[in-house]
């Protein structure tokens, strides 16, 4: 965090060092990844370059799609910034082909296959039994479980209602894995549900009875899977790539895929006979393009640019939210537009004579935050109108009235979408001077509604586009006091200030986007600002140039969290994500400015405000006022 900037004596500076440090955007430590085949990204990579194969195709080799293209676990790590290698090779995805949930499986060839029961000790064995609370954690499991069973229950080895039930012991014991993380000390879970076994090529081609009956299991896993899961109060982040693949699969064109039933996969000389994602790279695809037209790699596995698809869809649950968190930040700016209006307002109508006067102002600026980490940037222009009453109360009062619109829109970088917010306000106030004492004050409460809400979510080469319209309120007070010393038409002196907001995001549910769809909960952003600084005036008889210095510290910096869940599913699983967070608590807002007569009935005021000292982010606004006294 960078310090504030030192304008006022360090007396002053004082008064701000028992702050807390700012907090920081959703930034993942580590991702670790536990699973099968579906997240293995190169665990047999050893194997297959002891069979001796050149180290070049080798490298190309291992992973169960269209090699070389990465998996969704490796798109994942890369997007976060951390390491996207297998656990064999020092890496965090432990994830391995052939895995079941907690029983062991047939050993394969020079290779010990674990369960991701073993997976998630062999984890927390090398942290020291805790697991990081600032990673993201993934299972995706289930998968070989299933085949293991429908295997056994096509040979007749078990009765369809053993089937049944040992694939949703299963789910129950990925349910337990999970809880073995929270447990040790994670906090962010991500939970995949099995696709829709039954529209793969391999059980499709075993005809419509048993791809249905396969199409039921999958969904009686996932089931299984997420009710336990919310009913334990583990709050995961569920991926619904069930759904996912059904909408891709009813739309292909809409993400570049022409065959939906097929597979991209050839031969491999001398290793397999048939389509083997493992053995699978740019020398045997069935056509130069397969690995983007086609869904399926082999008869299970989805090619590269399905699992694109599935990254861009899991990392829009984490990304999504945290955006959201901006509906609260933007009315806090607009609030200070809004509030400077009756500053002007107010500074007028003690300026002039007269016991009533009415003023019309209006203040427009822009809010903008560079785009850090994982987090576009985000612009937001913002305007506010007012038009206001003031009484002079006794010869060192006055007070008012004023109702206020203030608009803002918001737009994400990087194409993400934007917001429009609306808030109609109604603010009293007053001010005091006595001699080179002044303090003034103000109360506001408004209604807040959002506009023209778009989330864009890039799947693949597809973008679905989230609608919203949430409402809320925003509520301030404030209360600004300090002393002028007078050397002739200048004066000069300290001044400190007080002011509190509460702005209330009421929970809404998006539209338009499918399965990426979500559930967001009621935001609640609180800000408590204190400022410390000088002021200055010059009066030069019909016109007074000012200015004004203040080191402002944020006092509710302890970060807060987006509620969030899937509307797809309909247990209900909801997780916490991170707000993104100001880079800075504490900054310097500076305002220069003119004030005064037109005629001995109307004054005039103009003025600039800019804040700095806030790393990545840039405030500053205009404001302009009209007064007539009576």
């Amino acid at each position: 965090m960078r310090p504030a900037r030192r304008i006022l004596p360090a007396l002053l500076a004082a008064a701000f060092a028992s702050a807390l440090p700012a907090a920081h955007a959703v930034q993942f430590s580590n991702v670790v990844v536990f699973g099968d085949s579906l997240s293995d990204a190169g665990f047999y990579r050893p194997l297959l370059a002891a069979q001796g194969l050149p180290s070049a195709l080798v490298a190309q080799l291992g992973r169960f799609t269209t090699n070389p293209g990465p998996i969704w676990a490796e798109i994942v790590a890369q997007h976060y910034g951390v390491s996207a290698a297998p656990s064999n090779a020092n890496g965090w995805i432990f994830a391995q082909g052939g895995a079941r949930v907690a029983l062991p499986q047939g050993a394969s060839p020079g290779v010990t296959q674990r369960p991701v029961s073993t997976q998630v000790t062999e984890y927390l064995a090398r942290t020291g039994g805790a697991a990081d609370p600032n990673a993201l954690h993934t299972v995706w499991a289930g998968a070989n479980d299933f085949f293991a069973n429908f295997t056994a229950f096509a040979g007749g080895q078990i009765t369809q209602a053993e089937l049944q039930a040992n694939v949703l012991a299963a789910a129950t014991a990925e349910i337990q894995q999970v809880g073995r993380l929270y447990a040790a000390g994670a906090r962010y879970v991500m939970v995949f549900a099995l696709p829709n076994i039954g529209t793969t090529p391999q059980f499709s081609a075993l005809g419509a009875q048993a791809a249905g009956a396969a199409t039921q299991l999958s969904a009686g896993y996932n089931t299984t899977l997420f009710t336990g899961l919310a009913s334990t109060g583990l709050r995961v982040i569920p991926v619904d790539a069930f759904t996912l693949l059904s909408e891709i699969q009813a739309n292909p064109s809409a993400y570049g895929f022409t065959n939906t039933t097929g597979i991209a996969c050839g031969p491999f000389p001398g290793v397999t006979t048939s389509g083997n994602s493992q053995f699978c790279y740019s020398g045997n695809l069935v056509a130069p393009n397969a690995d983007r037209t086609y869904i399926f790699a082999d008869g299970v596995h989805p090619t590269s640019a399905a699992h694109r698809i599935v990254a861009d869809f899991a990392m829009s649950l984490v990304d999504g939210p945290a955006g959201y968190s901006l509906y609260g930040e933007v009315p806090l700016r607009t609030r200070a537009a809004h509030v400077q209006t009756l500053a002007d307002g107010l500074a007028l109508a003690q300026a002039g004579s007269g016991t009533f006067s009415a003023f019309a102002s209006t203040a427009g600026g822009n809010f903008e935050v560079e785009a850090a980490g994982t987090d576009p940037s985000f612009d937001s222009n913002n305007r506010a109108i007012s038009v206001g009453l003031t009484m002079r109360a006794s010869d060192a009062v006055v007070v008012g009235a004023a109702l206020g619109r203030t608009k803002a829109e918001g737009t994400f970088g990087a194409e993400r979408g934007g917001f429009r917010t609306t808030e109609n306000t109604g603010s009293v106030f007053f001010g005091v001077k006595s001699g080179g004492f002044h303090a003034n004050g103000a109360a506001s409460l408004a209604n807040l509604d959002v506009s023209e809400s778009r989330r864009a979510i890039r799947l693949g080469q597809a973008t679905r586009i989230a609608h919203a319209a949430p409402s809320g309120s925003n509520a301030s007070a404030s209360v600004n006091a300090g002393y002028d010393f007078a050397f002739g038409g200048l004066s000069v002196g300290p001044i400190v200030g007080w002011t509190s907001q509460d702005v209330e995001i009421n929970g809404f549910d998006e539209t338009g986007a499918g399965s990426a769809n979500l559930r967001i909960s009621t935001q609640k952003r609180r800000s408590e600002v204190l400022s410390a600084g000088l002021r200055a005036s010059w009066n030069l008889g019909s016109i007074t140039p000012y200015a004004r210095v203040t080191a402002d510290q944020e006092r509710e910096d302890d970060g807060r969290f987006v509620t969030a869940s899937p509307l797809s599913l309909i247990s209900g699983n909801s997780y916490d994500i991170p707000a993104i967070a100001l880079s800075d608590s504490s900054w310097t807002t500076v305002t220069v400015g003119v004030r005064g007569n037109m005629t001995n009935a109307i004054g005039y005021g103009v003025n600039y405000t800019k804040v700095t000292g806030r790393s990545g982010v840039s405030e500053d606004y205009v404001s302009g006022t009209l007064s007539v006294r009576f």
